[in-house]
């Protein structure tokens, strides 16, 4: 699913590609992807109108639009943006908009997991659906960060993931940041020291930094990382050599190795 990272290369590319330029229609294929508006609703905000500027939040990402409101894009586990002037959008396309230069922008979901939603005020968008403060926000230092989840019930994997406590933790990023850090996934938050959990705050910005200069691709990412190597049945850890682990942490697969990360 994309996290932080993907949503960030994803506001990146927009940025590069799809604004300040006049939409002449936009074509909504399943508008079950759509949370509160309709598509003739869709169409009639953007059509005529250019994408202005972005902004993300964990793994929100908000695109404003000419004259008045900012449509909201989240990925789901498939989702992704592709601009382009083929004649034939991908594949499981299922809004597009386009310009009048004759490039398309393709909200492209597999799975149809994702959304878009339209909001007058990110603000209130964020407040309204409980997202907790964003990981990269740098106002989240060590000490909110230890108030925050040293008071959680659970693993320390869950406690990082709770979108409602930091926004933009998934899955794979909780993994990698635990790796570094030397924690165990189903170590309990409340049980883990203040050093250790001010190790993991750092990890958040190191690892998350690193994957977004990596472009949010495993096979760029540093030969340290974990990443790379989920998945494989023969995956090994970068440290010690040791086959890594999998187990079901709050639901999900963790990945880890039992070697080298604490239980506390």
């Amino acid at each position: 699913m994309p996290e932080l990272p993907d949503v960030q290369v994803y506001r990146e590319y927009l940025d590069a590609t799809s604004l300040h330029q006049r939409i002449a229609s936009v074509d909504v294929r399943r508008e079950d992807v759509l949370e509160t508006l309709s598509a003739r609703a869709l169409q009639q905000r953007l059509a005529g109108r250019s994408l202005e500027s972005t902004r993300r939040h964990g793994k929100h990402l908000f695109v404003r639009a000419s004259g008045n409101g900012w449509l909201v894009l989240h990925f789901g586990m498939t989702g992704y943006p592709d601009y382009s002037k083929a004649e034939d959008p991908p594949q499981h396309t299922r809004v597009l908009l386009r310009f009048d230069n004759g490039f398309h922008l393709a909200y492209v979901s597999q799975r149809v997991i994702g959304r878009l939603d339209w909001t007058d005020d990110p603000g209130g968008f964020i407040e309204q659906h409980h997202l907790g403060i964003d990981a990269l926000d740098e106002s989240l230092d060590a000490g909110r960060f230890r108030e925050a989840i040293g008071r959680k019930r659970g693993s320390i994997k869950s406690a990082l993931m709770d979108q409602g406590t930091i926004a933009g933790l998934g899955n794979i990023y909780t993994d990698e940041i635990l790796f570094q850090a030397g924690v165990h996934p189903r170590a309990a938050a409340s049980d883990i020291d203040e050093p250790t959990l001010t190790e993991i705050h750092r990890q958040i910005r190191q690892v998350l930094q690193s994957a977004i200069k990596a472009r949010a691709q495993p096979e760029r990412m540093p030969e340290d990382f974990l990443t790379p190597r989920r998945g494989g049945d023969d995956a090994t850890c970068p440290r010690c050599g040791k086959p890594l682990e999998k187990e079901k942490v709050s639901g999900r697969t963790a990945y880890f190795c039992p070697t080298c990360q604490a239980m506390y």
